[in-house]
């Protein structure tokens, strides 16, 4: 292991790195499209006093036990960490002194500014960013969200950029209505997709099965933020905009089984699936069946 601070970016007031841990992994070495995640091994015994970070950071126990003592004026609160609770770092230089103990494996997401600007643009109010900190706490929701960013980056990002955006887009939106200072814009809560709009949508994802879509491009079709435009397409077609994709691409996966014997694994690509196994998955996680057995007889 090698220390760093990638998706940390934790800093002294002279915007100099201070280093808590050793990193694992990091999303940078893969093709992930969401948010920055890394795999740290959290130093035994650390203090953080006077430090600045420039976006916020979620940071989750997966593994080891702590103790956190945070310094809220005169007040100190006791708290412990352990696996499924997690801590929310602020931007800027407001973070509450906490010193620590207990060496412990945790999960870093960066709430990337750059990234958020572009999926939410003008739907959000980006002085939301700065969440009240938060530590030691319990949430499933989140916990299941960064889990499957690792487990889908661990994967070697079979499912493509359009998953990657959708997690990190659904945990921004989660975070801002439990713990940010103020809400932005909500708005335009009546409008919904025309039927033009939808089926501008579905043509365009037919069209385009065998890419790698992403969520702005799919959002740029309607001159939409990826964030409205995914509130917006669920409550119109019943799904996330990637189950739609995926969706999609197993149906015309069936009619093309159903029509010949074409090679498993070229299907599998020529529909802009990863692989041949990540293929099989999704086929039989929708229908009940493999693409083998699915296949019209010889």
């Amino acid at each position: 292991m090698r220390h760093g601070c990638v998706a940390l970016g934790i800093t002294d007031t002279r915007h100099r790195p201070i280093e808590v841990s050793a990193l694992r992994w990091s999303s940078a070495a893969t093709s992930w499209a969401g948010f920055p995640v890394e795999s740290h091994v959290l130093w035994r015994q650390g203090e953080l006093t006077e430090c600045g970070i420039d976006n916020p950071l979620l940071g989750l126990c997966v593994a080891g036990t702590g103790k956190l003592q945070v310094r809220d004026g005169k007040t100190v609160r006791h708290l412990t960490s352990s696996p499924g609770r997690f801590s929310l770092l602020c931007r800027g230089f407001t973070q509450k002194p906490v010193t620590w103990s207990g060496s412990r494996e945790m999960l870093y997401v960066a709430i990337n500014v750059d990234q958020l600007e572009r999926l939410m643009r003008h739907d959000l109010d980006l002085t939301c960013l700065n969440f009240d900190p938060q530590f030691a706490v319990r949430d499933p929701h989140v916990v299941s969200l960064v889990l499957n960013m690792r487990d889908e980056i661990q994967a070697g990002c079979p499912t493509g950029k359009l998953y990657g955006e959708a997690l990190s887009l659904a945990l921004a939106s989660y975070l801002f209505k439990r713990f940010s200072h103020e809400m932005g814009q909500e708005g335009r809560d009546r409008l919904a997709l025309s039927p033009n709009q939808v089926a501008r949508i579905r043509e365009y994802v037919r069209a385009n099965l065998a890419r790698d879509i992403g969520l702005s491009e799919l959002a740029d079709q309607l001159s939409l933020s990826p964030h409205y435009f995914s509130i917006l397409f669920k409550h119109a077609v019943g799904g996330s905009p990637h189950h739609h994709v995926v969706r999609e691409r197993i149906r015309e996966a069936q009619r093309l089984l159903a029509a010949g014997r074409p090679a498993i694994s070229d299907v599998a690509l020529n529909l802009g699936f990863s692989d041949q196994s990540h293929f099989s998955q999704a086929f039989r996680k929708m229908t009940g069946t493999t693409p083998k057995r699915y296949q019209a007889p010889c």
